[in-house]
């Protein structure tokens, strides 16, 4: 025989009394019984639930419900029809008391309604971040490998590894079941690549590099063409649905031809869906990573490319990373005798060190920032922050809605009592309260949502985020924001009902309620953390505002105004050179420089250099090499320190190095003009010359050595990419005539290229978006929590000017002067408000000092901050209470004593 649920059983004997309990336990197990024959038991098990539910529900509200008329087979519990009238008309009243305070109505539903759309957006945009990668099929088997490198005194955390890596983890390790790379650059570190197909001509950044395996580990479906083949062919590439339509027209575009930079060929052999947004690598064009001379060498010491392994089902990846020691032994120790001479565990006792680990891939986005990422990642810090700053405008606006609930207990006290002469039992008045809460939050559950619908937009422009409504739209969705809005419903007016129907009646009907002394008065305490949040993201703005004005009036050490890059990849040496000295021809021109390098963030690595006859690896510095021309410092305005610029044309010159301050310290040179350095393979330098150091990463990162070497346009053929770029500073105001002068001149040595071009100041300034964005959204919350907190000190001062009006009227016939009785309101109000602030000041100063440590160069926190933050705030409170101190100030004392 079927059992009915047991927990529904218990639940059934706690709530119904012991001489009832056998009598309507049968007839429920009756009703089982005849419901499993008829709908089978599962549905059956349903809606024995539901029967218990709705007799405890009965219970609840003082009724008598009889097995006939509450259980029967005809009938249930839900048909009772007092209970429906009963319900009806708890809102009903709801609603009429709603209409009659039709401004306490607007400023409860605006406040709520404000609340829960930040609420809504802010889980919009987390959902979001946390969807990253979760679209792959097998994403929770999906490990990148990351390589955290010690040497030469320099901690590398690296999120790409050894060429041959993946492909010895498949051999060596059967719990690797599939491996492939993706790389970001091809040769010479190329960034873009010109793609023409008929008349049409774009340069694209979309490109990856990627191995035939990588449709067996990630889920990229292909919409034509074969994925075990596709990468496979010679002169190949994949691309998207939408590059498909870009170039083509439609997708059926196999076999179809591409030309990359002018002379690379290939045939389109596969077209696979668009990659979703929510994805850490982007790419428009897949071509074949073996095609690459990096992905042809062997070598251990070649960390070009990114790494990801698909390991079996059911594997501990922690079983694998323990068996990596393997591969340092077997594999990374030869490679270290062969091209440094030295063993893995003398290099080891020199203090330098190889790691490689397993990460999972629905990690990278929120958890990784290694040099080496396909693209920028976010910060779960961040993802943090936004949501308790989203939870406490949420609380902001609850207490909002307490405290402009029992503002208005006075006006409901006779209510009340009237309710309970006429026999409501306090729990009944419990239920019409709560029903009124459970109204105002729907109608702010309605507001709320229109108003993300409408901010949406500028919060997609903020994060840089495109996001919609099509998730809110789904039934689930619909659901969960029905039943999130009925518990802050209930959470708000809890308090309240139950406030509200503690009045005695007598007392009630007299309008002398009792008011609770204000040290334990919780409207203050609620106010006071209103305002903690409030102040706690005012300075929060302020100091992060402070920091970015930092950032843009530090020294860099060069000058990055008016500085036009132009990229002139793919572009052969006649046309660079031919470009550079014609544009230097207009006047609008100052100076102009062909580089590989700028001063702003982009894929750069280190080499070993030693001084002269040294060759520990304890003496060894890791220094950066930037090909240059000799115009590159002029154009760049940076400070020659000592020695001197290259000179155009001095073969000796090729041979030389100009090294920033932090190079020469490392090396230990006090007069490093002169010197020699080497790094391993032979090759030599002199220094001629030292450069003021210059930031070239982002103030969260401490300036690193950095050496500037001649790197000569080749004679022929094609500039070499690492010469990409060619830099013009402007000698004029009028910038769009110059950059008319460089693009005409363009066109005219190279018409079937791409003009692209950015300002040196617009790049340097992308580097700090993140932190931009942080400041905005920063406002924008201090903003709406600033506005929530008001509305509840508006409240505030309303209930207080209410439960005060005698005493006012009594002090103004005594004698009692406005400004007097205005003062004596509002200094109560400001009580919380200080005690806010001292509370909200040590927090903040926590967190800013935190966030801060991520960046080498930063900002004192001043003292003056926080007296300014105390300011507003106060300054805020006083504007939001004078209204009501002011109004009850001015009543006429006949009004309010008429009574006595």
């Amino acid at each position: 025989m079927k059992q009915p649920p047991r927990l529904a059983d218990q639940l059934l004997r706690f709530f119904c009394a012991p001489h009832r309990l056998e009598e309507v336990q049968g007839d429920l197990h009756e009703e089982f019984a005849w419901q499993v024959e008829r709908v089978g038991e599962r549905r059956a098990r349903w809606r024995y639930w539901r029967d218990v539910i709705g007799f405890i529900k009965l219970l609840i509200i003082n009724r008598k419900p009889t097995v006939a008329t509450g259980f029967s087979r005809h009938s249930g519990p839900y048909q009772n029809p007092s209970i429906t009238a009963m319900l009806s008309n708890y809102f009903k009243i709801a609603f009429r008391n709603l209409a009659q305070s039709k401004g306490y109505s607007a400023l409860t539903i605006f406040g709520l309604a404000l609340g829960l759309a930040v609420s809504l957006l802010s889980i919009l945009y987390v959902a979001d971040e946390l969807s990253y990668d979760r679209y792959n099929e097998r994403a929770d088997r999906i490990y990148r490998i990351n390589s955290d490198i010690s040497f030469s005194l320099q901690a590398i955390k690296a999120a790409s590894s050894p060429t041959p890596m993946g492909q010895t983890l498949k051999k060596d390790f059967p719990e690797v079941e599939e491996a492939t790379r993706l790389g970001k650059y091809g040769s010479h570190m190329i960034t873009s690549h010109v793609v023409k197909s008929n008349h049409i001509i774009i340069r694209e950044k979309g490109v990856l590099y990627a191995d035939s395996t990588v449709f067996n580990v990630f889920t990229l479906p292909m919409l034509a063409g074969n994925p075990k083949k596709a990468l496979t062919e010679p002169q190949s590439v994949v691309i998207t649905e939408s590059t498909a339509k870009k170039y083509f027209g439609t997708t059926d575009a196999l076999n179809r031809v591409l030309v990359f930079d002018d002379n690379d060929v290939r045939k389109v052999t596969g077209v696979i869906e668009d990659i979703p947004a929510q994805s850490h690598f982007q790419a428009d064009f897949l071509l074949p990573l073996h095609e690459l001379n990096d992905a042809k060498v062997n070598k251990w010491g070649n960390h070009m490319f990114t790494t990801y392994v698909l390991l079996r089902p059911g594997t501990d990846p922690k079983s694998v990373e323990a068996k990596f020691e393997h591969i340092l032994q077997i594999y990374v120790d030869p490679a270290l005798r062969r091209y440094f001479n030295t063993s893995l565990a003398e290099s080891r006792k020199a203090g330098n060190d190889f790691k490689y680990s397993l990460f999972p891939l629905t990690k990278i986005h929120l958890y990784s920032d290694r040099d080496g990422e396909l693209s920028p990642n976010n910060n779960i810090e961040y993802i943090y922050l936004f949501l308790a700053i989203a939870l406490f405008i949420l609380l902001i606006a609850v207490f909002n809605f307490i405290n402009l609930t029992t503002a208005r207990s006075a006006k409901r006290a006779r209510e009340v009592g009237v309710r309970k002469v006429a026999g409501s039992s306090r729990t009944e008045l419990v239920f019409q309260f709560l029903s009124e809460s459970l109204l105002t939050t729907f109608f702010a559950l309605l507001v709320g949502i229109s108003m993300a619908y409408f901010l949406l937009p500028i919060v997609n422009t903020l994060a840089a985020k495109s996001l919609s409504f099509k998730q809110v739209t789904k039934v689930s969705s619909i659901l969960y924001l029905l039943a999130g809005s009925g518990v802050v419903g209930i959470l708000a007016g809890l308090y309240p009902a139950l406030h509200l129907s503690s009045f005695k009646p007598i007392t009630a009907l007299k309008g002398k309620l009792w008011v609770m002394p204000e040290r334990l008065n919780l409207r203050n305490y609620l106010v006071g953390f209103q305002f903690s949040l409030s102040v706690l993201l005012i300075i929060g703005t302020l100091l992060i505002n402070q920091q970015m004005q930092y950032i843009q009036t530090k020294k860099l050490g060069f000058n990055k105004e008016q500085v036009v890059v132009v990229n002139t990849a793919q572009s052969t040496q006649q046309e660079v050179t031919t470009f550079k000295q014609e544009v230097l021809r207009s006047p609008a021109i100052k100076t102009g420089t062909v580089s590989g390098f700028l001063p702003v963030t982009s894929n750069r690595g280190n080499d070993m250099w030693y001084p002269e006859n040294e060759t520990d690896q304890k003496q060894s510095v890791g220094m950066q090499e930037w090909q240059v021309d000799p115009d590159y410092i002029a154009t760049l305005g940076m400070q020659l320190l000592q020695g001197r610029n290259f000179t155009a044309g001095r073969v000796a010159d090729k041979q030389a190095v100009i090294i920033n301050e932090s190079a020469a310290k490392r090396f230990g040179y006090q007069s490093p003009i002169g010197k020699i350095i080497h790094k391993t393979g032979g090759e030599t330098l002199t220094i001629i010359g030292v450069v003021k150091d210059f930031h070239y990463e982002s103030l969260r990162t401490a300036i690193e050595p950095v050496g500037l070497v001649l790197d000569a346009i080749p004679l022929g053929g094609h500039i070499e990419p690492y010469l990409a770029d060619v830099s013009f500073r402007l000698n004029t105001a009028d910038v769009s005539s110059a950059l008319a002068t460089i693009e005409k001149t363009w066109k005219q040595l190279a018409p079937e290229r791409p003009f692209t071009y950015s300002f040196l100041s617009e790049d340097f300034d992308a580097m700090y978006r993140a932190e931009q964005r942080t400041e905005q959204l920063f406002m924008a919350f201090a903003a709406i929590a600033i506005l929530i907190a008001c509305l509840g000190l508006f409240g505030l001062s309303a209930f207080a000017a209410e439960q005060r009006q005698k005493e006012i009227g009594v002090r103004k016939v005594l004698g009692a002067s406005i400004p007097g009785i205005v003062t004596l309101l509002s200094k109560d109000f400001l009580k919380p408000v200080l005690i806010a602030i001292v509370i909200a000041s040590p927090i903040a100063w926590w967190a800013i000092h935190t966030w801060l440590q991520n960046f080498a160069y930063k900002v004192d926190i001043s003292w003056w901050v926080f007296a300014l933050a105390g300011i507003l705030s106060v300054g805020i409170a006083l504007l939001t209470v004078s209204f009501q101190s002011i109004k009850a100030a001015l009543m006429n004392p006949v009004r309010s004593l008429r009574s006595e």
